[in-house]
């Protein structure tokens, strides 16, 4: 009879994170994608020393002192993503508001201070939304890994004794104290006790090799408010301030099967959910100088930004193992179910610095550069301030953050011409360099968190893009974008793991190709 064995409690609230943060959940934070108004877009998102755009205000927030007159603008965007390992290919599809914004011109009729304007906009700034499948032939497996896991935790003394991995009904739940991977494994028979009982050993498939199955499912994005205020000092240099309020909300699911062709089709499955929501603060400088009308040179700093995140989690290992686990191990079929537990951290994202530069030649023509620096090696996991743990908790992880990551460089760069004064057509390009060490990428090996032990290594990410402007009016105006965004990751079911430089488990990562297709509409009045 097949049996599913479940934590009858609704929700733990942990004292000690022992599901814990990892580095994975720290890049998932921290990292921005291409998004703004349809000009800016199809301009390849170079606006930093341009302004006179929400999206060049997001940017540099001198940008909004450009204007003299004020201005409410909204974008809509239709996007199809797409990713695809081997033939196998999983979509998605979403029509959103990227950003609403309003800025206030208010004249001062000085002539060192002209003006004062204030702003407040809602921005994207990332998309969560992506289904993965991937379907392949491990050269290792799960139950190695969890095995190893297991080891080395062991050789620590992170785990004491076998026995403390195995949940004993309304008396004993090993998630509250000891690694999550062990415990599933243990108490779903992928680990069962040797013939005296004095150690773990993983179960045995002899000959059979399995096929695996992976799925991601995610969903959710990251979100701004910017307040922002700027003034030009006689029309030469303008200055700007923002602070930046953000929202993050995200969901997760994911999947790893693996099969087995022998004549009982063996099989067992892990599976994750976790969810977040989390707020953060953080603020941005920066000027805008013209030396002369037809260049302007753009500096702007991000500061850290600074988020308060909650998550909740919880997962299952099911399994059909029986015609593989030997005579002595008393068996009952079906998994493991833990329950949900939630948790709070903080984490500290990097700040940036964007140069930029551009040209203005009369009415017709924009050249415009945005070069954009983060090192998110700076990346800090943090306990919250009202928890009882120590300071310490998250030093080993972010220790390893600083190992693993670098300083990246975002480069955008777009044109536009003006073909009469109301219609105008747009180009531009964007790159955005990974956040990894070579050597990290070449290991493949991530600190994870938990049970879930999928996770991509996104690599350099390419965007094309073009549009066109109609004014109306003098009031009106509507823009028109379609960015291509594309990107080659390595998709891994779980880490590679060494002994010394010895290659020990063997993930075998998948191929993952990322490609992206929006089409934005932006429509604005300025009064």
């Amino acid at each position: 009879m097949k049996k599913i064995t479940y934590i009858l409690f609704s929700l733990f609230i942990l004292s000690a994170p022992l599901f814990s943060q990892s580095e994975v959940d720290a890049l998932r934070f921290s990292r921005e994608d291409l998004y703004g108004t349809a000009r800016a877009m199809s301009m390849g998102g170079a606006f930093g020393a341009l302004g006179g755009d929400q999206t060049g205000i997001s940017i540099n927030p001198a940008g909004i002192a450009i204007y003299r007159s004020s201005e409410v603008v909204g974008t809509l965007n239709m996007s199809s993503e797409t990713s695809t390992v081997g033939g196998y290919d999983a979509n998605k599809t979403r029509f959103n508001l990227d950003n609403f914004g309003f800025v206030g011109y208010f004249p001062l009729r000085n002539d060192v201070m002209p003006l004062v304007n204030f702003g407040f906009s809602y921005d994207k700034v990332k998309s969560f939304d992506k289904n993965i499948s991937a379907f392949g032939s491990p050269r290792s497996t799960l139950i190695d890994f969890i095995y190893d896991d297991y080891q080395i935790r062991s050789g620590n003394g992170a785990i004491g004794s076998p026995d403390d991995l195995v949940w004993v009904e309304d008396e004993y739940d090993p998630f509250l104290s000891q690694p999550w991977l062990p415990a599933l494994g243990r108490n779903s028979f992928l680990l069962h006790p040797n013939q005296e009982g004095s150690a773990l050993i993983p179960l045995k498939t002899g000959e059979f090799r399995p096929d695996s199955e992976l799925g991601l499912r995610e969903k959710g994005y990251i979100s701004k408010y910017n307040f922002t205020a700027g003034t030009a000092i006689n029309n030469v240099l303008n200055l700007g301030v923002a602070l930046t309020i953000q929202n993050i909300s995200y969901s997760l699911h994911s999947f790893y099967a693996e099969n087995y062709n022998n004549s009982s089709r063996s099989w067992y499955e892990l599976n994750n959910w976790m969810s977040a929501s989390g707020a953060s603060v953080g603020g941005k400088f920066g000027l805008i100088y013209r030396p002369v009308n037809s260049l302007r040179i753009g500096l702007a700093w991000h500061t850290p930004t600074w988020v308060a995140i909650t998550e909740t989690y919880k997962a299952e290992l099911l399994e059909d193992m029986e015609s593989f686990v030997p005579e002595y191990v008393a068996y009952e079929n079906g998994g493991f179910h833990t329950a949900e537990f939630l948790n709070d951290y903080d984490l500290t994202t990097p700040g940036k610095i964007v140069a930029s530069v551009a040209t203005v030649l009369g009415n017709n023509f924009i050249a415009s550069l945005d070069y954009e620096a983060m090192d998110y090696g700076k990346m800090k996991l943090k306990v919250p301030t009202n928890s009882s743990l120590s300071r310490d908790w998250y030093d080993f992880d972010n220790e390893v953050i600083e190992k693993d990551h670098k300083l990246t460089s975002t480069v955008r760069v777009g044109t536009e011409y003006r073909f009469t004064p109301q219609f105008s057509g747009r180009l531009g390009y964007a790159w955005m360099q990974n956040p990894y060490q070579a050597d990290f990428v070449k290991l493949g090996y991530a600190s994870i968190a938990g049970s879930n032990t999928i996770f991509r290594m996104e690599g350099d990410t390419h965007y094309f893009t073009g549009g066109f402007g109609y004014r109306f009016n003098r009031n009106v105006y509507l823009d028109m974008a379609v960015m291509y965004k594309t990107q080659k990751d390595d998709l891994y079911p779980f880490p590679n793991t060494y002994d010394g430089a010895d290659l020990i488990i063997d993930a075998a990562p998948f191929s993952l190709k990322n490609s992206a297709v929006r089409g934005l509409l932006t429509l604005g009045y300025r009064f």
